[in-house]
């Protein structure tokens, strides 16, 4: 983590793509303009144009920008990898400050439940987990309702027949109410003068993606961008 100072901070940036939602915010104090689409897996077919989208809304431009944010997970895999080197690029290129925040931090205080478990699909069976104070881990079929016992649940992109509908439920609130949580987790780490190093900024994986075999499990994000 690097302490490069912000100081007088302006407009914020904020993009997370751990969920099946593709989520720009931009904004001061509060946003300023906002998009959220429903994509899947294509985030990267939808994202550059977001940006261009709420900043033109916003009236503003990357010029006008303070600092950058990038949602690191858990969550899609193809996604993560996006918006990590969507933000990665424009922070080189402008000279942005730029901070990772955790997707599942993001997604409890937009579902307003600081002491929640957040889980999301990973594959076609396994789910991942984000506790409080805890790293992300790899669940896998029928393992999640004896970790969890009667912690309250943020199921995001679940069917609600996989952790009931109150969970399912307070999962479409959170994603629904992403954005300001995004940005505001953003602001408070640009503004107490934190950046991470672009190079070095990775997302929280918690799975390898198909087709890496075991043994290669030690293997490292990579800064280089190309």
């Amino acid at each position: 983590m690097g302490s490069r100072r912000v100081t007088g901070l302006g407009a914020v940036l904020a993009v997370d793509t751990a969920t099946r939602s593709s989520v720009v915010v931009v904004g001061t104090e509060v946003p300023l303009a906002v998009s959220r689409r429903e994509v899947r897996h294509r985030h990267g077919s939808h994202l550059l144009e977001q940006i261009d989208e709420v900043l033109a809304q916003a009236g503003l431009t990357l010029d006008d920008l303070a600092g950058l944010a990038v949602g690191t997970g858990p969550g899609s895999f193809t996604g993560l990898r996006v918006g990590l080197a969507t933000l990665k690029t424009v922070a080189y290129a402008r000279a942005l400050p730029l901070v990772g925040v955790m997707s599942s931090d993001a997604l409890r205080r937009a579902g307003g439940l600081d002491d929640a478990a957040v889980v999301l699909p990973a594959g076609a069976r396994d789910h991942y987990l984000a506790r409080p104070g805890a790293d992300p881990q790899l669940v896998a079929p029928g393992e999640l309702e004896v970790i969890l016992g009667h912690q309250p649940v943020l199921a995001v992109d679940l069917d609600p027949d996989a952790l009931g509908e109150e969970a399912a439920g307070r999962g479409l609130a959170a994603v629904a109410a992403l954005p300001p949580a995004l940005l505001a987790l953003a602001r408070e780490r640009l503004a107490a003068g934190e950046s991470d190093d672009v190079a070095e900024l990775t997302p929280a994986y918690v799975a390898l993606p198909r087709g890496v075999k075991r043994a290669a499990e030690d293997l490292g994000w990579s800064p280089d961008l190309r």
